[in-house]
């Protein structure tokens, strides 16, 4: 299991590609800066501010620090080193993976608003890691999962699937590193206001038990039901957010109307997706009762049936539906890249689902693009081959 009226003044001819990392002109990492802390979080003097990033976005995260200051909160910046935690997971003993993150569950508690950016420089970085040390770290993770999404507090991720974009990722996807990067910024500065009064249509239509029905050329014949969570819209501003338990969460570049889903009966078709950098083709899955009962690949079935059987149980059950409202955000032709924004775009998640206030508790998740489907809610058409209809 996703923006601001400031952000239309970004440019994208400031930004551009430096070998693997996504770099710009300082101004223009103040203005972004600005948009996150001022506008998607209203940050509030003597908040606590936690600015998490990788070695690649330092200076946007000393941007950020900054205009947090500016703010009057309170900023403390961690730093995750991809590589390294590679290296943990393949050389910890399994028994010390096992152990609370007691260290991040205080820091979770103590925080008020959370700041995350992100790339990803090295898409295959995880695909080699035995499926079993991966589950021990996940395992250990739920006590943190279920006490974070039970805080009060508020969070802007910059970044949506595959991150800012890399020249690594964009390849990995087979898109041209700089059109991609042309569509992330111009879909991140589409103001809250143009995304609002689709996701307020979606959600109106998103009630307890209506039907979803989805279709697509690709063989995708899938129904669900609606859960009595209340549906939640992404359009950049935690203010935008209602949340009656739990953290209120933005992604950017925003654009999403999303709930909690149960009852899943019928087939998916997924033509591509990728699942630890690797490709998965043409995945199909049957669901009963909300269950998958059936998987099969046309590549690396193994690698999900390993995930899978390494998980809890829950991870099973379809649990959250996403619709795609960023007008600006889409798919460059010829390519595979897919993420929850794009406008049509259908997401269908399974697994854990407490972040969108679900009940779903696993240990493990797994979210899939589907582009190109049909989807109507209570009989009423929302999307149609790919295309908004709202």
């Amino acid at each position: 299991m996703k923006f601001l009226s400031k952000l239309a003044l970004l440019s994208v001819g400031f930004v551009m590609l430096v070998g693997s990392h996504v770099l710009a002109e300082e101004d223009n990492y103040d203005t972004i800066a600005d948009s996150m802390v001022n506008g998607s979080l209203a940050i509030q003097p003597g908040e606590m501010v936690v600015i998490g990033g990788t070695p690649a976005e330092v200076d946007l995260m000393a941007a950020l620090q900054v205009a947090v200051a500016k703010a009057g909160g309170q900023p403390l910046l961690t730093l995750t080193i991809p590589e390294a935690n590679k290296r943990a997971a393949m050389e910890m003993p399994v028994e010390h993976m096992a152990q609370l993150p007691t260290q991040n569950l205080l820091l979770a508690k103590m925080t008020d608003v959370f700041i995350n950016v992100g790339s990803v420089q090295e898409p295959g970085l995880f695909a080699d890691v035995p499926e079993e040390r991966l589950a021990a770290f996940r395992q250990a993770a739920v006590p943190l999962t279920l006490a974070f999404n039970n805080l009060r507090s508020r969070s802007a991720t910059l970044g949506q699937t595959g991150g800012i974009p890399t020249v690594p990722y964009a390849e990995s996807v087979g898109a041209d590193p700089t059109e991609l990067q042309e569509i992330f910024w111009k879909a991140v500065a589409v103001a809250p206001s143009e995304l609002l009064p689709t996701a307020k249509k979606i959600v109106s239509l998103m009630k307890p038990d209506a039907e979803i029905r989805i279709t697509s050329d690709a063989g995708t014949d899938l129904t669900l039901k609606v859960d009595q969570t209340p549906a939640r819209i992404n359009a950049g501003r935690t203010s935008d957010v209602q949340a009656p338990t739990g953290p209120a969460n933005v992604w950017l570049p925003a654009g999403e109307a999303y709930g909690c889903v149960h009852a899943a009966n019928g087939t998916l078709v997924v033509p591509r997706t990728n699942f630890r950098g690797m490709p998965i083709e043409n995945l199909k899955m049957t669901f009963k009762d909300g269950e998958v009962t059936e998987m099969s690949a046309d590549s690396n079935q193994a690698m999900l049936e390993d995930y899978f059987a390494a998980s809890s149980s829950k991870l099973k059950y379809a649990s959250l539906i996403d619709f795609g409202l960023n007008p600006h955000s889409r798919s460059p032709k010829g390519t595979h890249y897919y993420s929850w924004e794009m406008g049509g775009m259908l997401t269908l998640g399974l697994g854990n689902n407490s972040w969108a206030g679900g009940d779903n508790d696993s240990d493990a998740a797994l979210n899939l693009h589907v582009p190109g489907t049909t989807v109507s809610i209570g009989g009423k058409n929302v999307v149609k081959n790919g295309e908004l209809k709202l």
